[in-house]
């Protein structure tokens, strides 16, 4: 029987009083009972109750069997013994006392129905509507079943009877609660062990730190490893290594921290380690616990791998320049070369027309590297002598650091290994890196440039053949410093941004590298690096 039926067929302006010892239940029971139109009062046990039916017209009971002071079967006895609310239906609703016995003495002491919890609200709603609907009073105990209300004596020792074997079944289950205690003391003893190992065996970076975050209390032996320190020489500091320790002073690092802190190794590098920070107690002590995984490595590669998006979708955008573009701008440029060359210094607006060709030869220049760094043409490997290229790149420049009024400065190392490299690629990146290195320096300055081998301070190591060029100009910004490499990222006011890129590029499709700095003397020096065969 749904809600719509119950408030069909009910009259108007009953009232329900309710006893129950848990505000939800009771608030539950307002809730619905009141959406049907029944007025409800509310009771915590039998005596709160008592003193409800003394004051207010009630035309059903629902009282729950378990409740402190008076329960819901002395309620019902009482209720039954009192000659003004002897007929007033009751409903005995529970869920601890659900045993055949419990319903048998409810109904010898006159409750209407009984109602076990686990049913829902629906079965209570059904015993509400039936109670409700009956015409006459219904009587204190039925003569034709024979059963017969039970008298005070007899209550109190089926009642007692019934406590105590509730009581039992209580005893029962804190002795299994005990036990389940004892074999979970046993089960966390087994914990701490295992916490223990996974402490000092764990493949990820455990710190420990105070309650307050900052000072370190203790860090596994995987920590030591990525941050190349012993344990001893990381509590003897008391503070973790952040690599920006200077504005991190008085860091408080909370719990549900996550996120990423730089620190500084032993020997100088810094670690990227993704962490989550949680609290736990020990002995009555707040700790903080950091589980860090070093993601240097995987930053690396998505910085690779985000240049490489940049490629991609400039290898799109290229096809597109190189169709648009090219064919109109070298007409373009023809057209005003020809009218530079025709009027010449005699015509008024010749400034004008000289940087109008400059900015198209800028553009074809834009155009040319474009394509270029989107072409996808791997290395044509031959052997060849680096200082062949290093002198072929000069002799291609000496006329542009002449004109400047620049030393150039060649220190050609001697008995080189033969390099497998693609040799035009090669010169293409030292010409970048040469025209860079001039455009940079003011006149009456120098650039050097020196091959040899270098030889690792790890002798576990290979050594690497390599080409340094090293300019007095005005020094690389540390702003441009952080990501020198960074497609489209220039210093020029007239460059593409395109040029490191894409001798970088070069020199990893040949096993190389190329690195950037800054001397301590000025200016800036760019090396390159050659595996050996």
């Amino acid at each position: 029987m749904n809600d719509s039926e119950h408030r069909n067929e009910r009259p108007a302006a009953l009232s329900i009083l309710i006893v129950d010892d848990i505000p939800e239940n009771l608030l539950l029971l307002e809730d619905v009972l009141g959406e049907l139109g029944y007025i409800t009062h509310a009771a915590f046990n039998g005596l709160q109750a008592l003193e409800v039916l003394a004051k207010e017209e009630v035309h059903l009971i629902i009282a729950d069997a378990m409740m402190p002071k008076m329960d819901g079967f002395q309620l019902c006895k009482s209720v039954r013994n009192s000659s003004k609310h002897a007929s007033v239906p009751f409903i005995i609703y529970s869920s601890d006392y659900i045993d055949e016995e419990d319903k048998e003495l409810a109904r010898t002491i006159g409750a209407d129905r009984y109602v076990v919890k686990t049913g829902g609200t629906d079965s209570l709603l059904l015993a509400v509507s039936e109670l409700m609907n009956i015409a006459e009073p219904k009587p204190v105990y039925d003569p034709d079943q024979q059963v017969l209300p039970l008298d005070d004596h007899s209550f109190i020792e089926r009642h007692y009877k019934l406590l105590i074997k509730k009581l039992e079944e209580k005893m029962d289950n804190l002795e299994l609660y005990s036990m389940q205690l004892l074999k979970k003391n046993e089960q966390l003893q087994r914990s701490e062990r295992r916490y223990r190992l996974l402490f000092e065996k764990a493949s990820v970076a455990i710190f420990v730190l105070d309650s307050r975050g900052r000072e370190l209390v203790d860090v596994n032996p995987y920590a030591e490893q990525v941050l190349g320190s012993s344990r001893e020489e990381l509590l003897e500091a008391r503070h973790l290594p952040f690599a920006d320790s200077d504005e991190r002073e008085g860091l408080v690092v909370e719990p549900g921290f996550s996120g990423e802190l730089t620190m500084r190794a032993k020997d100088g590098r810094i670690i990227c380690l993704e962490t989550d920070a949680a609290a736990i107690e020990s002995d009555n002590e707040q700790f903080i616990l950091l589980f860090s995984r070093d993601t240097t490595e995987r930053k690396m590669m998505m910085e690779k791998l985000h240049q490489s998006e940049k490629l991609s979708m400039l290898g799109t955008i290229a096809a597109g320049i190189a169709h648009e573009v090219r064919n109109p701008l070298a007409g373009i440029k023809l057209n005003l070369q020809f009218l530079e060359q025709k009027y010449g210094d005699a015509f008024e607006e010749i400034d004008v027309l000289r940087l109008a060709v400059q900015g198209a030869q800028h553009i074809e220049k834009v155009v040319e590297n474009t394509l270029t760094i989107a072409r996808t043409t791997s290395p044509e490997v031959r052997s060849g002598s680096i200082n062949d290229i290093v002198a072929q790149a000069v002799a291609l420049l000496t006329l542009t650091v002449h004109k400047k009024n620049i030393a150039l400065d060649t220190s050609l190392g001697s008995d080189l290994p033969v390099l497998h490299l693609d040799g035009k690629q090669v010169l293409q990146v030292i010409l970048n890196i040469l025209r860079n290195a001039i455009e940079a320096t003011p006149p009456g300055g120098s650039i050097a440039v020196v091959t040899g081998l270098e030889r690792p301070a790890d002798t576990g190591l290979k050594p690497r053949l390599t080409c340094t060029v090293t300019d007095t100009g005005v020094g690389i910004s540390d702003e441009y410093l952080k990501a020198p490499f960074e497609l489209f990222k220039t210093t020029k006011t007239d460059g593409t941004g395109l040029g490191l890129t894409l001798s970088r590029r070069i020199m990893q499709q040949h096993g190389g590298d190329i690195l950037i700095a800054r001397p301590e003397a000025g200016g800036t020096q760019i090396k390159l690096y050659f595996p050996l065969p």
